[in-house]
């Protein structure tokens, strides 16, 4: 293709004191105190290795980090680029653990390639991929326009309602439909196309399909969307923890999906897991059943959850044996 393709992911290491100790600064009156939502498998230099391996070709890879960094980490490696919240967050608002505030400013990182990739650190490569399984020959994302309805179990189910509002007011659902037909029903989403077609009488847009795996993106549609609703970022990033008003990420695949700027993709090229499906994921990891794999914390006892990353690094382990050049050598470290 006659453009670079950069990956973005975001980590934080929960066991880190120091960082620890400022998040417990700001935790008297937050509801996202879950730890659940910061525990380490210890699996992330595996998300390395499998990307030198299954994506060889990526333009760069940005490592979004708050004063963090793996201590194996080769932070010299000419494909890596580390970025801390204070490189692209606004100062006032730091330091935050709101993961949507974290995720929706990557576009104002400015070195970013217009198409890239953005990864949580529990989503993996898990096969070997090439750059038409995120973007078609002509820079379209990859993507499955499948819709869905609103289904809420817990608060965080309120920030899609806070996308789908803005989605709603500026496109109308019939004429995106009309404009698009092909794309939002095609063969490669599979049975999931009865969704939508059961969601055709509902007039406006109720929810979008989210398949929890990397998610191809336009860092100009990004920046249009941020232009065109103004208050979404600031009213987010006020938010030190996650918050029912935040908007997300998300907002920018549903823009790109209803204004027709994606090439549709087989909803079977990821799949998303719990950890409490270890040995489901650790079959997905050796016999490589899909591209990219999503391995979702829950709540465990921590003896289970010990367990169940035991397995996870016997898999990675026995898959991807070799350091990747993201890590530095035995001998560099002692140094």
């Amino acid at each position: 293709m006659g453009f670079d393709i950069d990956f973005v992911v975001t980590w934080v290491d929960g066991s880190d004191h120091s960082w620890i100790e400022k998040r417990q600064q700001y935790t008297a009156s937050n509801n996202d105190e879950s730890p659940v939502r910061f525990r380490d498998y210890g699996t992330f230099k595996y998300w390395f290795r499998a990307i030198e391996k299954y994506a060889p070709w990526v333009h760069k890879i940005y490592l979004i980090t708050d004063h963090q960094s793996p201590d194996w980490l080769n932070e010299c490696n000419p494909k890596l680029v580390l970025v801390d919240h204070k490189d692209y967050l606004p100062k006032e608002i730091l330091p935050t653990f709101n993961s949507n505030a974290i995720e929706l400013g990557i576009p104002d990182i400015e070195e970013l390639t217009e198409h890239f990739v953005v990864f949580n650190d529990d989503m993996f490569l898990n096969a070997p991929v090439k750059p038409k399984d995120f973007f078609d020959s002509e820079g379209l994302p990859r993507d499955s326009a499948v819709q869905n309805a609103i289904m809420p179990i817990e608060d965080f189910d309120h920030v899609s309602v806070n996308n789908l509002l803005i989605i709603n007011k500026h496109y109308n659902k019939r004429q995106v439909l009309i404009n698009n037909f092909f794309k939002f029903f095609n063969p490669r989403y599979g049975y999931l196309n009865l969704i939508s077609i059961l969601l055709l009488p509902w007039p406006r847009f109720t929810r979008f399909y989210d398949p929890h795996i990397p998610i191809s993106l336009l860092k100009s549609v990004c920046i249009q969307v941020l232009q065109e609703n103004k208050g979404i970022k600031l009213k987010t990033m006020k938010s030190r923890f996650r918050s029912m008003t935040d908007n997300t990420i998300w907002l920018f695949r549903y823009e790109q999906l209803v204004s027709g700027k994606f090439h549709p993709r087989s909803v079977r090229i990821g799949k998303k897991y719990q950890i409490d499906q270890v040995d489901k994921v650790c079959s997905d990891i050796t016999r490589s059943d899909h591209k990219m794999i999503c391995i979702n914390d829950v709540s465990l006892s921590e003896q289970d959850f010990q367990l169940a990353c035991t397995k996870l690094l016997k898999a990675f382990q026995k898959v991807h044996p070799r350091s990747s050049s993201f890590e530095m050598t035995q001998q560099s470290i002692k140094k």
